[in-house]
C-alpha cells in the first residue's frame, strides 16, 4: 500500500470523529496531527504490514500527507482565475 492510499484510509477512518469536533484549525495551525490522529496513522501503517524503521518512516510520510490533505480541505481562498 502506498503512503497516499494509507493517508486516504486515515482520512476516511477519522471522518466520523472529525464531524463531532473539527480538528482542521489545530492541524493547520500546528502543521501536525493530534494524538488520536497520530494513533490512527500508526494503526493503518501497522495494518498494512510495515514494521521497524520502515514503519516509522511510513508513519512520518503518511502523517505529513494527512496534514497536507487537511490543509487542502481547509483552504478557503478562491482559486485565481485567468483574465
Amino acid at each position: 500500500m502506498t503512503a497516499r492510499e494509507l493517508a486516504n484510509r486515515v482520512l476516511a477512518a477519522r471522518q466520523t470523529a472529525w464531524t463531532q469536533s473539527d480538528p482542521s484549525t489545530a492541524i493547520v495551525a500546528t502543521e501536525q496531527l493530534g494524538p488520536e490522529d497520530e494513533e490512527a496513522v500508526r494503526r493503518e501503517v501497522a495494518a498494512a504490514g510495515y514494521r521497524g524503521e520502515e514503519q516509522e518512516e511510513m508513519v512520518r510520510e503518511v502523517s505529513a500527507l494527512v496534514v497536507h490533505l487537511v490543509e487542502g480541505l481547509a483552504d478557503t481562498l478562491p482559486a485565481a482565475g485567468g483574465d
